[in-house]
């Protein structure tokens, strides 16, 4: 996995914006989306900063031979991406869809009835392919 992916996936996990990430680790927005596109390598000092801001070491960050272990939500967009689809729509169904569970909206109940009408919809989808 390349570093610009690695740093895409923890900054992601952190809930980081790019922007503030640039200025945490002191370089300007424009040059860290260059490291984010791998146009561009950060200098030893600014992958050093880099490496500490997400706690990790800058080998981890370089050697495109180290993956990051991948969620089962990364997992699966990363598939959709993959196939050359948008995972935009299913990234905001699981941020909404982690959102409603998370709340006390709804009690254990209504969580495990929410789970069995996806499963019905998943099933409902399948017979008319």
């Amino acid at each position: 996995m390349k570093m610009n992916e690695k740093l895409d996936i923890m900054l992601s996990r952190k809930r980081v914006k790019k922007g503030e990430f640039a200025e945490r680790i002191g370089v300007t927005y424009r040059a860290f989306a260059y490291y984010m596109n791998g146009t561009r390598k950060p200098r030893r000092s600014v992958l050093d900063k880099i490496a500490a801001e997400l706690n990790v070491t800058p080998e981890f960050l370089t050697d495109d031979s180290l993956d990051l272990e991948l969620t089962s939500e990364e997992t699966l967009l990363k598939k959709i991406t993959d196939r050359g689809a948008d995972s935009t729509e299913a990234a905001n169904f699981l941020s909404r869809s982690r959102g409603l569970l998370a709340g006390n909206s709804l009690t254990d109940d209504d969580k495990q009835h929410l789970l069995r009408v996806l499963a019905e919809i998943y099933e409902d989808s399948r017979k008319r392919k």
